[in-house]
Protein backbone atom coordinates (compact mmCIF):
# COMPACT_ATOMS: atom_id res chain seq x y z
CA UNK A 1 0.00 0.00 0.00
CA UNK A 2 3.02 2.59 0.78
CA UNK A 3 4.54 1.98 -2.91
CA UNK A 4 1.00 2.50 -4.27
CA UNK A 5 0.30 6.02 -2.48
CA UNK A 6 4.19 6.65 -3.24
CA UNK A 7 3.40 6.53 -6.46
CA UNK A 8 0.77 8.48 -6.59
CA UNK A 9 2.36 11.36 -4.77
CA UNK A 10 5.13 11.36 -7.69
CA UNK A 11 2.45 11.06 -10.39
CA UNK A 12 1.38 14.57 -8.50
CA UNK A 13 4.72 16.19 -8.59
CA UNK A 14 5.18 14.89 -12.50
CA UNK A 15 1.75 16.87 -12.62
CA UNK A 16 2.64 19.76 -10.85
CA UNK A 17 6.17 20.29 -13.07
CA UNK A 18 4.16 19.80 -16.15
CA UNK A 19 1.40 22.82 -15.23
CA UNK A 20 4.88 25.00 -14.84
CA UNK A 21 5.91 23.99 -18.09
CA UNK A 22 2.90 24.77 -19.79
CA UNK A 23 3.28 27.84 -18.35
CA UNK A 24 6.73 28.24 -20.51
CA UNK A 25 5.86 27.22 -23.68
CA UNK A 26 2.59 27.08 -25.58
CA UNK A 27 -0.84 26.11 -24.24
CA UNK A 28 -1.14 23.14 -26.37
CA UNK A 29 1.64 21.46 -25.63
CA UNK A 30 1.08 21.63 -21.95
CA UNK A 31 -2.43 20.63 -22.40
CA UNK A 32 -1.54 17.34 -24.35
CA UNK A 33 1.00 16.42 -21.67
CA UNK A 34 -1.07 16.90 -18.42
CA UNK A 35 -4.07 15.48 -20.33
CA UNK A 36 -2.38 12.06 -20.59
CA UNK A 37 -0.80 12.53 -16.97
CA UNK A 38 -3.89 12.97 -15.44
CA UNK A 39 -5.37 9.88 -17.14
CA UNK A 40 -3.37 7.93 -16.11
CA UNK A 41 -3.53 9.44 -12.33
CA UNK A 42 -7.00 8.76 -12.78
CA UNK A 43 -6.87 4.96 -12.95
CA UNK A 44 -3.95 5.26 -10.53
CA UNK A 45 -6.03 7.25 -7.51
CA UNK A 46 -9.19 4.99 -8.26
CA UNK A 47 -7.15 1.32 -7.98
CA UNK A 48 -5.93 3.09 -4.56
CA UNK A 49 -8.93 4.57 -3.26
CA UNK A 50 -10.24 0.60 -3.70
CA UNK A 51 -8.29 -0.47 -2.32
CA UNK A 52 -8.49 1.46 0.90
CA UNK A 53 -11.96 1.13 1.18
CA UNK A 54 -11.85 -2.91 1.11
CA UNK A 55 -8.99 -2.39 3.83
CA UNK A 56 -11.78 -0.85 5.81
CA UNK A 57 -14.47 -3.17 5.02
CA UNK A 58 -12.36 -6.02 6.61
CA UNK A 59 -12.06 -4.80 10.23
CA UNK A 60 -14.16 -2.12 12.07
CA UNK A 61 -11.34 -1.47 14.40
CA UNK A 62 -8.55 -1.00 11.50
CA UNK A 63 -10.63 2.12 11.38
CA UNK A 64 -9.10 3.50 14.22
CA UNK A 65 -5.51 2.19 13.49
CA UNK A 66 -2.68 5.03 13.36
CA UNK A 67 -1.08 3.92 10.35
CA UNK A 68 -4.43 3.62 8.07
CA UNK A 69 -5.63 6.67 9.29
CA UNK A 70 -2.42 8.39 8.25
CA UNK A 71 -2.61 7.02 4.89
CA UNK A 72 -6.00 8.00 4.97
CA UNK A 73 -5.09 11.32 5.32
CA UNK A 74 -2.56 11.34 2.18
CA UNK A 75 -4.74 9.51 0.26
CA UNK A 76 -7.22 12.72 1.02
CA UNK A 77 -4.69 15.51 0.29
CA UNK A 78 -3.31 13.94 -2.31
CA UNK A 79 -7.28 14.08 -3.90
CA UNK A 80 -7.49 17.56 -3.33
CA UNK A 81 -4.36 18.05 -5.49
CA UNK A 82 -5.12 16.21 -7.93
CA UNK A 83 -8.81 17.76 -7.84
CA UNK A 84 -7.19 21.45 -8.00
CA UNK A 85 -5.23 20.68 -10.99
CA UNK A 86 -7.74 18.93 -12.83
CA UNK A 87 -9.79 21.94 -12.14
CA UNK A 88 -6.92 24.40 -13.52
CA UNK A 89 -6.65 22.30 -16.77
CA UNK A 90 -10.03 22.48 -16.85
CA UNK A 91 -9.88 26.27 -17.55
CA UNK A 92 -6.81 26.38 -19.81
CA UNK A 93 -7.54 23.64 -21.84
CA UNK A 94 -10.09 21.33 -23.39
CA UNK A 95 -10.92 18.53 -21.17
CA UNK A 96 -14.17 16.87 -21.81
CA UNK A 97 -14.66 15.53 -18.28
CA UNK A 98 -17.16 15.44 -15.68
CA UNK A 99 -15.75 16.29 -11.97
CA UNK A 100 -18.00 14.93 -9.28
CA UNK A 101 -16.77 15.83 -5.50
CA UNK A 102 -18.27 12.68 -3.05
CA UNK A 103 -18.37 13.83 0.78
CA UNK A 104 -19.34 11.64 3.63
CA UNK A 105 -19.00 10.66 6.61
CA UNK A 106 -18.42 7.08 8.75
CA UNK A 107 -21.72 5.09 8.92
CA UNK A 108 -22.04 5.58 12.06
CA UNK A 109 -22.53 9.18 11.65
CA UNK A 110 -24.05 8.61 7.59
CA UNK A 111 -26.48 5.63 7.31
CA UNK A 112 -27.05 6.26 3.60
CA UNK A 113 -23.14 6.99 2.63
CA UNK A 114 -22.23 3.49 1.89
CA UNK A 115 -25.28 2.94 -0.84
CA UNK A 116 -23.95 6.00 -2.06
CA UNK A 117 -20.56 5.13 -2.29
CA UNK A 118 -21.78 1.42 -4.44
CA UNK A 119 -24.13 4.03 -6.70
CA UNK A 120 -20.89 6.09 -7.37
CA UNK A 121 -18.51 2.54 -8.08
CA UNK A 122 -21.07 1.39 -10.54
CA UNK A 123 -21.60 4.62 -11.98
CA UNK A 124 -17.93 4.66 -12.43
CA UNK A 125 -17.79 1.76 -14.00
CA UNK A 126 -19.85 2.29 -16.55
CA UNK A 127 -18.43 5.61 -17.86
CA UNK A 128 -14.70 5.87 -16.32
CA UNK A 129 -13.19 8.02 -19.33
CA UNK A 130 -16.07 10.58 -18.73
CA UNK A 131 -16.37 10.81 -14.73
CA UNK A 132 -14.07 12.26 -12.34
CA UNK A 133 -14.97 11.51 -8.77
CA UNK A 134 -12.94 12.34 -5.88
CA UNK A 135 -13.96 11.40 -2.53
CA UNK A 136 -13.48 12.80 0.55
CA UNK A 137 -13.80 11.76 4.01
CA UNK A 138 -15.36 14.42 6.47
CA UNK A 139 -13.86 12.57 9.54
CA UNK A 140 -10.61 13.22 9.18
CA UNK A 141 -11.15 16.92 9.61
CA UNK A 142 -8.35 18.15 7.37
CA UNK A 143 -8.18 21.70 6.84
CA UNK A 144 -8.46 21.04 3.22
CA UNK A 145 -11.58 19.11 3.25
CA UNK A 146 -13.18 21.42 5.17
CA UNK A 147 -12.43 24.28 3.26
CA UNK A 148 -14.05 22.22 0.03
CA UNK A 149 -17.32 21.30 2.62
CA UNK A 150 -17.72 25.30 3.13
CA UNK A 151 -17.37 26.55 -0.66
CA UNK A 152 -19.69 23.69 -1.84
CA UNK A 153 -21.89 24.41 0.87
CA UNK A 154 -22.27 21.06 2.19
CA UNK A 155 -24.72 20.64 4.95
CA UNK A 156 -25.57 16.51 5.31
CA UNK A 157 -24.12 13.49 4.49
CA UNK A 158 -23.59 11.79 1.62
CA UNK A 159 -23.31 14.71 -0.37
CA UNK A 160 -21.95 15.62 -4.11
CA UNK A 161 -21.10 18.48 -6.16
CA UNK A 162 -20.97 17.93 -9.69
CA UNK A 163 -19.41 20.56 -11.57
CA UNK A 164 -19.94 23.10 -8.62
CA UNK A 165 -23.49 22.12 -8.04
CA UNK A 166 -24.43 20.50 -4.74
CA UNK A 167 -26.39 17.24 -4.39
CA UNK A 168 -26.68 16.53 -0.53
CA UNK A 169 -28.50 13.30 0.18
CA UNK A 170 -28.53 9.77 -0.50
CA UNK A 171 -29.32 9.74 -4.87
CA UNK A 172 -30.00 6.71 -6.56
CA UNK A 173 -28.54 5.48 -9.87
CA UNK A 174 -31.50 6.75 -11.76
CA UNK A 175 -31.36 10.65 -9.99
CA UNK A 176 -27.41 10.43 -10.38
CA UNK A 177 -27.62 9.89 -14.15
CA UNK A 178 -30.96 12.45 -13.93
CA UNK A 179 -27.93 14.82 -12.49
CA UNK A 180 -25.01 14.13 -14.62
CA UNK A 181 -27.12 14.54 -17.78
CA UNK A 182 -28.04 17.95 -17.10
CA UNK A 183 -26.75 19.82 -19.32
CA UNK A 184 -24.20 17.34 -20.60
CA UNK A 185 -23.39 14.93 -23.12
CA UNK A 186 -22.17 11.97 -21.53
CA UNK A 187 -22.47 8.14 -23.11
CA UNK A 188 -25.24 7.10 -20.45
CA UNK A 189 -27.51 10.10 -21.31
CA UNK A 190 -28.59 8.60 -24.55
CA UNK A 191 -29.94 5.43 -22.76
Amino acid sequence: MLDKMDEILEEYEELQALTLLADLFDEESGCIAMASRLSHMDRTLWDAGIKIDRYRTITEEFMDDPFYLEQKRKFNRNEVRYFSMLKEMKQRCVVNQTVLLYFYKRKEECADCDAQSFVLTDMNREIDEELSIFSFDADLELPSISVLTQFYNVTEYPCMVIEDGTYCGLRDKRMMTDVLCQGRNLSICSE
